[in-house]
C-alpha cells in the first residue's frame, strides 16, 4: 500500500491510499472465494463457479467488500502510523476501482482531534484569587425570605394600588397602522417592569373598579416596548382587582410546611447548603481563573463536529430552560438558538481539548470505582438514589463512556488547582 496525507487545517487531512497490484490480488480473490461459496453463477452448481467468473460477475460485491474491510483495515494502519485520532467516519472525495488493471485508489477526508501545544510549564504556578465570604444570619435569613416569598398568599384589599401589588386589568390597546384593537386581561405585580412604564404610572394609586386611559409614543426601544417601540399608543384599562401580599410568619409551622423539624432545623439546613455552595462558588472561581488564563497562552483548534455537537447540546438545554419558563418555544427559531449558544459551545469544546491535554502530560487515569461514584451522584440528582435506574438510562443513550471522560477532565481541572498559586482574598463589603 501506498498512501500520500496532506495537512490541509488543524483538525482536517485529505489522505490517498493506492493499493499495490499484487496486495490487491490477494485481497480481491480472498473475497471473491468467499462471495463464490454461496454464489449462483449459469452454467455452474451453487458454491463451485472458479475465482476468475466469480471476479466478472461480482465487481460491485468484490467493490463493496473492499470498502467494507480492506480500507477500514489499511485506514486503521496509517492512523496508527501517523499518531491521529479520528473524530469521525472518513469522507470519500474520489475512489478508482479496475479490477481487470488491478488498480484501487480510494481519497480520503480525515476530522482528527488536534493536537494541543501545551507543557507543563504553561499551566504550573499559575497565580489566581480566591474570595472568600464570610457566612452570616443575614445570609440566612435572607433564604428565608425568598422562602417566605413562595408560600405568600395575594389577598384582595379595598385600597388604591401600590408598588408590590398584584393587580388583574382588563384592556384595550389601539396601535398607530393596525385597524383592529388588543384586548384582553392580565395579572401583573406593579413595580417589577411587566407594564409599559405611561401605563403602569396610570395604574398605581387606582382601586378595584376603576378606569383609565393613556396615550402615549413609545420610545424606539424593542426592548421595552416591543412591536410597538416608536408608534403612537392608545390604552384604556380597567382594574378588576387590587390584591397585597401575605407572608408567612417564620416559625415551627412555616419550617414544617417545608420539610423541616423545625425552624432552628432549618436555619442548619441552610447554613449547611450555603456552606457548600459557597465551598462550590469558591472552587468555580478559581477554576475559571485558571482556564481562562490558559487559553490565553494556547491555541486550542476547534474541531467542526464536536463543535456541532456541543451546538446542538447547549441549545436542546437552552430551549428545556425557556419551555420551564413559560416560553412557546415552537416560535423560537433554530438557527438563533444556534447562534446564540455559539461563542459558549466553542469555549467548552476549547476546554474540553485543554483539559484532556493536561490529563495526558500529567498522566491521569480513571478507576472503575470512581466511574461508578460519578454515576451514583447522577443516580442521587435524577432517579431518587437508583444506581440501577441511572445506569441503565446512561447505557441506553450511550453516555457510558462519556461519564469517565468528564471524570478524567475533572480530575484534570483539580491537578491544575493543585499546581496553581491561590490567593484568598476577603470579599470587600458593600458599602
Amino acid at each position: 500500500m501506498k498512501y500520500e496525507l496532506e495537512k490541509r487545517g488543524d483538525v482536517i487531512y485529505g489522505l490517498k491510499i493506492t493499493a499495490e497490484p499484487e496486495e490487491l490480488r490477494k485481497e480481491v480473490n480472498l473475497i471473491a472465494k468467499e462471495i463464490g461459496k454461496n454464489a449462483k453463477v449459469p452454467g455452474f452448481r451453487p458454491g463451485k463457479a472458479p475465482v476468475p467468473i466469480i471476479k466478472k460477475y461480482y465487481q460491485d460485491e468484490i467493490r463493496d467488500a473492499l470498502l467494507r474491510t480492506f480500507i477500514p483495515r489499511k485506514l486503521g494502519e496509517v492512523v496508527e502510523k501517523e499518531g491521529l485520532k479520528l473524530l469521525t467516519e472518513p469522507g470519500v472525495e474520489d475512489f478508482k476501482f479496475d479490477l481487470k488493471n488491478d488498480t484501487f485508489e480510494i481519497s480520503l477526508v480525515l476530522e482528527v482531534k488536534p493536537e494541543v501545544e501545551l507543557s507543563k510549564e504553561d499551566y504550573t504556578g499559575i497565580k489566581v484569587k480566591k474570595t472568600k465570604r464570610e457566612l452570616g444570619d443575614k445570609d440566612v435569613e435572607k433564604v428565608i425570605e425568598g422562602l417566605r416569598n413562595q408560600l405568600a398568599q395575594w389577598k384582595e384589599v379595598e385600597r388604591e394600588a401600590k408598588e408590590g401589588d398584584l393587580v388583574d386589568i382588563e384592556y384595550e390597546t389601539e396601535v398607530e397602522g393596525e385597524k383592529e384593537p388588543h384586548k384582553g386581561s392580565v395579572s401583573v405585580v406593579l413595580g417589577q417592569k411587566q407594564l409599559w412604564p405611561e401605563v403602569e404610572k396610570e395604574v398605581l394609586e387606582k382601586k378595584a373598579g376603576e378606569e383609565g386611559e393613556v396615550e402615549f409614543t413609545a420610545e424606539d426601544n424593542k426592548d421595552v416596548y416591543g412591536e410597538v417601540a416608536g408608534k403612537k399608543v392608545k390604552v384604556k384599562f380597567k382594574v378588576k382587582a387590587v390584591k397585597e401580599k401575605e407572608l408567612p410568619e417564620v416559625n415551627d409551622e412555616f419550617a414544617k410546611k417545608l420539610g423541616f423539624e423545625s425552624l432552628e432545623d432549618m436555619k442548619k439546613k441552610i447554613r449547611e447548603d450555603l456552606e457548600i455552595a459557597e465551598k462550590t462558588r469558591e472552587q468555580e472561581e478559581v477554576e475559571d481563573q485558571i482556564i481562562e488564563e490558559l487559553l490565553k497562552k494556547v491555541n486550542v483548534p476547534v474541531p467542526p463536529s464536536m463543535l456541532d455537537l456541543e451546538i446542538r447540546a447547549q441549545a436542546e438545554n437552552q430551549l428545556m430552560r425557556l419551555a420551564q419558563m413559560g416560553v412557546n418555544v415552537q416560535q423560537l427559531s433554530p438557527q438563533a438558538i444556534f447562534e446564540m449558544v455559539r461563542p459558549t459551545a466553542e469555549k467548552t469544546v476549547k476546554v474540553k481539548l485543554l483539559l484532556e491535554k493536561v490529563a495526558e502530560l500529567e498522566g491521569i487515569e480513571v478507576t472503575d470505582e470512581e466511574v461508578e461514584e460519578e454515576i451514583q451522584k447522577l443516580a442521587n440528582n435524577l432517579f431518587g438514589g437508583d444506581y440501577v435506574k441511572a445506569r441503565q438510562s446512561l447505557q441506553e443513550r450511550g453516555l457510558l463512556p462519556l461519564i469517565k471522560e468528564d471524570v478524567r477532565r475533572q480530575k484534570a481541572l483539580d491537578r491544575l488547582i493543585e499546581l496553581a498559586e491561590v490567593e484568598e482574598v476577603k470579599e470587600e463589603e458593600e458599602k
